[in-house]
């Protein structure tokens, strides 16, 4: 079976013009050797394409990564403007209500409460 050409006719004049401009040699030339004039030339655009969009992509990905990165504890605590220091033993004392004005109150007694006896540590009896 005979399979029509995807060629178009052209005339002995038309076909000499076409072969003078450069799509007619260049499809000389990829008849010649298709790897060479078409293949190479398609995979060199892929990879200059790439190593060219590498630096939007580095962008995009940095923008990603500056929006969902996760925060430590002092970076969260610079954020908060109008902050206090932090000391634990001067928040101790404030909390049980014994400093006042970042000064610790003296006029307490830190007094043991008394046990009953059969609450008190079993390892004291035997000794």
């Amino acid at each position: 079976m005979v399979l029509f050409g995807n060629q178009p006719f052209r005339g002995k004049k038309e076909k000499e013009a076409y072969e003078k401009t450069f799509a007619g040699k260049y499809q000389k030339l990829v008849k010649k050797n298709h790897f060479l004039y078409l293949g190479l030339p398609f995979m060199l655009s892929i990879v200059a394409g790439s190593i060219y969009l590498q630096k939007f992509t580095s962008v995009k990905w940095e923008r990603y990564d500056n929006k969902y990165r996760q925060l430590n504890e002092e970076e969260m605590l610079n954020l908060i403007e109008n902050k206090r220091t932090f000391d634990k033993k001067n928040d101790f004392y404030r909390l049980q209500g014994f400093l006042v004005d970042n000064k610790v109150n003296d006029d307490y007694d830190m007094v043991r409460v008394k046990r009953k006896p059969e609450d008190e540590p079993v390892w004291d009896k035997y000794k």
